[in-house]
């Protein structure tokens, strides 16, 4: 339609008629008025507010103009050209039909607020709109009406999203399928954590192994293989590393998925692309039940790309991920909303660094690090800006220390610090890691992380040099515990310590935590072997017991103490020995504070006395006038027995007030002052609070007499300082 040519069309005003019939529609918002313009190609549809028609204002409020293909809305209420694209249902301050619900009848309806002048009118809008009409409709024309915008609605929008559609094709139709070489990567290298040996003993020192990688089926000798469920191992078969599980104690399925970052040259940068590999590992009850009795299925699909562009040296990029398009048709490339998180990935190395050659990132050594550890997924996005702000990591990658350079990584996406401490502004290798040339060999040996740089670097200052064997078998043990590395801390040297542990932990149960595996929240991380794990939980535990053992005055210098045997036995005796002295210790402290809270309240009690005149007894007290009793308690049990009945926490003041930080006093009606009624607290020569039943606040009554209370308080405190 040609807005310019329409807005030119006179605006025609309200005839007497209508201005006369306004006052007569009660609750209609609107009179409409219906003709067709251009050969009746046209439908122009007037509207005049019925408040502004019994004012006598006969300007209309809006015109709109609908064809076969479209409509639009010019304002009329200011003298510009102002046009409006909503639909009737999207108008502001408009609508057609108002819900209505009757509580009486328990019905709902519609009530129409637009009164069509003329029968001949609204007969023309229906025969413009009969295309869109339905027998049924209720609400003629309108419900046509709406169905026609709702169709015009959804055009608009296809061509909007067509706009953007076509930009997103255009900047990936280029991008071709990732060569056969990276899946059979992914599944090799990439994946090979994922292979498991299942086990199931026949008969005694003879167990039947299926390999998920080889396929192999066979009998194995028990006593030439390690057979423990979720440890790692050597498949007896193929020779891979396998993880081990007992057939009885597997789950349904094992998922493992990892993402993987393929990069792609371009001729500004290089797109990240990122896919998900997927396995499942399958128990025999959940094959059975499956058609094709397959142990393991596997499947990597492409969810998301960046496309990254170095303007000035400087990078910038663009990300799309797969999807479907604003919830509508069906999946294809979208702009990121974010919502798929992929940057903990593994990246493919073996087409860096041709691939970003041309970019700042050409000397980064990443596909190094991602050759090291081909199965640790490490957030690479944030490698590349690490890498930029120090270009030092470059070394740590070369040199081997892969779990280091993970660790300095991974520092770029955390509010802390590692524990390790990096120079990264030294000049040399050993200025950045603070450590002598035996040391940082030491390191590189054992492919140490920030904790065992910090192992090294507190052992370097004492005077201490570790074997690269004895710094892992310490590590796996005691993990980055820098006090056991002083000999004042030890009765006996590190190698005879962790020898102790790694044989105690042998039958050391692992815990709760131990199970947790099998679930999909653990599928991303690959769990440690279980003898390290049994090796960390005994030495928190054995550093524990020896703390309990000095509570309990046990002498440790004897070995037996030191180092029992059979130590989960051992530990638990101990535990409960301590935990029976802690109760003695609590025990005495409670009667300790209440020896001390009944001496200060006797005290209190005397001073009052001198204070205030006595009220049926020593322990009452009484303000004239007031209707009220004070009473100062005798006990803790008496403080604690007022919060149990009032239901506040006064039970918990026994401590303060055996300490003399605080006075507590009971406020009883003087008919029966043995019943509880408010508490107040006397601190810092103020009535701190004072609260009743279910901590209320005070009556006016006990107000004033708290008040009366702080006055004659004060009094006495001037008189005695006078």
């Amino acid at each position: 339609m040609d807005k310019r040519k329409l807005s030119k069309i006179p605006r025609n005003p309200a005839t007497t008629d209508m201005l006369r019939i306004a006052k007569r529609l009660g609750g209609m918002t609107h009179i409409m008025t219906a003709r067709l313009l251009e050969d009746e190609k046209i439908l122009q549809l007037t509207f005049y507010e019925t408040s502004k028609l019994k004012q006598g204002k006969p300007e209309a409020a809006f015109r709109t103009f609908l064809s076969d293909s479209d409509y639009i809305t010019q304002d009329l209420k200011v003298s510009k050209v102002k046009w409006l694209t909503a639909a009737f249902d999207g108008m502001w301050d408009f609508s057609l039909l108002d819900y209505k619900w009757d509580s009486e009848k328990g019905k709902s309806s519609w009530k129409e607020n637009v009164f069509i002048w003329s029968g001949e009118e609204k007969e023309l809008i229906e025969d413009f709109f009969s295309k869109y009409s339905n027998p049924e409709d209720a609400h003629k024309p309108w419900d046509a009406i709406r169905r026609f915008q709702d169709e015009v609605k959804g055009k608009r929008l296809s061509a909007r999203h067509k706009k953007e559609t076509d930009r997103i094709d255009a900047v990936m139709e280029p991008i071709k399928d990732a060569p056969g070489e990276f899946y059979d990567w992914i599944w090799e290298c990439g994946m090979s954590f994922s292979r498991y040996l299942i086990y199931k003993e026949e008969k005694k020192g003879t167990a039947v192994c299926e390999c998920t990688y080889c396929k192999n089926i066979g009998a194995v000798n028990r006593k030439g293989i390690r057979l423990r469920n979720n440890e790692k191992g050597i498949c007896p078969f193929c020779g891979s590393r396998v993880t081990i599980k007992a057939k009885g104690k597997m789950p349904g399925q094992i998922f493992d998925e990892r993402w993987f970052l393929y990069v792609d040259p371009t001729r500004d940068g290089f797109i990240l692309r990122y896919f998900k590999a997927n396995r499942r590992i399958r128990s025999d009850s959940y094959v059975d039940a499956l058609i094709n009795k397959d142990r393991v299925e596997q499947d990597v699909h492409e969810y998301r790309r960046k496309i990254c562009t170095f303007p000035n040296g400087k990078p910038k990029c663009v990300s799309y991920e797969w999807g479907v398009y604003k919830q509508r048709g069906m999946p294809r490339w979208c702009p990121d909303s974010g919502r798929i998180a992929c940057m903990e990935c593994i990246l493919y190395p073996c087409n860096l660094p041709q691939a970003w050659a041309h970019t700042p990132m050409k000397y980064s050594a990443l596909e190094v690090l991602s050759a090291n550890i081909p199965t640790v997924s490490i957030r690479y996005e944030d490698a590349m800006k690490a890498y930029l702000d120090f270009p030092r990591l470059e070394w740590l990658c070369k040199m081997g220390l892969n779990n280091l350079a993970r660790d300095i990584i991974n520092s770029q996406n955390h509010y802390h610090g590692m524990v390790g401490k990096v120079n990264y502004k030294g000049k040399t290798i050993y200025e950045i890691l603070g450590l002598t040339k035996v040391n940082t060999r030491v390191l590189q040996t054992v492919d140490g992380n920030n904790y065992v740089l910090r192992l090294l670097q507190v052992s370097q200052q004492i005077g201490l040099q570790f074997k690269p064997e004895q710094l892992q078998e310490y590590y796996e043990t005691f993990e980055c515990n820098t006090e056991l590395l002083n000999q004042a801390n030890r009765k006996v040297s590190l190698h005879k310590l962790v020898k102790y542990i790694t044989k105690e932990s042998e039958r050391y149960p692992l815990g709760d935590n131990g199970g947790c595996w099998q679930y999909a929240c653990m599928r991303y991380k690959e769990r440690e072997d279980p003898r390290v794990e049994r090796k960390r939980n005994m030495a928190k535990d054995w550093l524990e017991y020896l703390g309990w053992c000095k509570e309990l005055k046990y002498d440790l210098d004897n070995m037996f103490i030191y180092m029992p045997t059979n130590f989960k036995k051992v530990h638990d005796r101990t535990a409960k020995e301590y935990q029976e002295l802690q109760d003695k210790k609590a025990a005495a402290e409670k009667k300790r504070m209440e020896r001390g809270a009944k001496r200060n309240m006797e005290q209190t009690r005397k001073a009052l006395e001198e204070i205030l005149k006595t009220n049926d007894g020593a322990d009452a007290f009484s303000i004239k006038g007031k209707g009220l009793v004070l009473v100062v308690p005798k006990t803790a049990d008496d403080i604690k027995a007022e919060g149990e009945k009032l239901h506040h926490c006064v039970g918990g003041y026994v401590d303060r007030v055996a300490k003399g930080e605080t006075n507590i006093f009971f406020v009883r009606k003087a008919g029966s002052p043995d019943e509880p009624y408010f508490t107040m607290e006397w601190k810092n020569n103020d009535v701190f609070q004072c609260r009743g039943l279910h901590n209320c606040d005070m009556t006016p009554d006990v107000k004033a007499f708290t008040q009366a209370f702080k006055k004659k308080m004060l009094d006495s405190i001037k008189k005695s300082r006078a």
